[in-house]
């Protein structure tokens, strides 16, 4: 099953978002707000009728990269939170 041209230019946006979102030094808001659209991008992109019917071709290949590199950002940024709790620990105690 081909994409519609809808589907295909949410997925381009998708793909650009998270190369932004890669990108290393970026401000913790400038990183929400990427995060912040990322998702309102995933909630108009199809998932579910997608796996269900199938895609072909290119299409496929640019979908399932999109996929392994959401779940390596979602390690990055849980490993970027982890560190911030951590380091919220210790200025926690100074202030006791």
């Amino acid at each position: 099953m081909a994409l519609s041209k809808e589907n295909v230019e949410v997925l381009q946006r998708i793909e650009s978002l998270i190369d932004a979102l890669e990108v290393r030094g970026i401000t913790s808001s400038k990183f929400y707000d990427l995060c912040s659209e990322l998702d309102a991008c995933l909630k108009l992109f199809p998932v579910q009728k997608i796996m269900q019917d199938g895609v072909e071709g290119d299409e496929k290949v640019l979908f399932v990269s999109l996929i392994k590199r959401l779940k390596k950002l979602e390690i990055y940024a849980g490993t970027q939170s982890e560190i911030t709790t951590g380091l919220n620990t210790y200025i926690d105690d100074l202030d006791k």
